[in-house]
């Protein structure tokens, strides 16, 4: 098989599927434990699993990608959707399940910034964690997620407002 970097420094064309999982499979193993950081950031446990099934899907959506050279990035917004995806089922289960339940009013929660970033919407979640905690800039952001740059600037504004409010509000307590 031919090195990555010739592959990446190549024209391949859309019909040599075996090369591009090549270095599908190459880039993928050399880039994966920064792709588990990034998820567990967002989705904490479910990292793993939402790398593995980012995995899979790029394998299957291989041919969809133009540019070998974009491939970090296309990884990385498929294991960040596939992070979104799953809490978003988990929330709905734990809506459904939650009349079942018996709750607790005796517990006093936690005010840690983890958790307070934990209780944030997935999507405001994702934008802090990219942008504060791996370092991406707010373009680089918005272009993972899908958002415009305007949305990301007004989600991570609001979402560092939020935690500074549940931070007093802690404190005061």
């Amino acid at each position: 098989m031919p090195s990555i970097e010739r592959a990446l420094s190549e024209p391949v064309a859309a019909s040599d599927s075996r090369l591009r999982l090549h270095v599908l499979d190459e880039r993928f193993e050399q880039l994966r434990p920064r792709l588990v950081g990034i998820c567990r950031s967002v989705a904490g446990d479910a990292a793993e699993d939402a790398v593995h099934d980012a995995y899979l899907l790029a394998r299957r959506s291989i041919d969809q990608l133009r540019d070998l050279e974009a491939l970090d990035g296309w990884l990385t917004t498929i294991a960040l959707r596939q992070c979104i995806s799953g809490h978003r089922r988990a929330r709905r289960l734990r809506d459904r399940l939650a009349d079942l339940l018996p709750r607790s009013s005796s517990a006093m929660p936690d005010v840690g910034l983890r958790q307070l970033v934990e209780e944030l919407p997935i999507r405001s979640r994702a934008v802090l964690v990219l942008h504060h905690g791996h370092g991406y800039s707010l373009i680089e952001v918005a272009d993972i997620l899908g958002l415009t740059h305007t949305n990301v600037r007004s989600i991570a504004a609001r979402s560092r407002r939020r935690l500074m409010d549940q931070a007093r509000e802690a404190e005061d307590a």
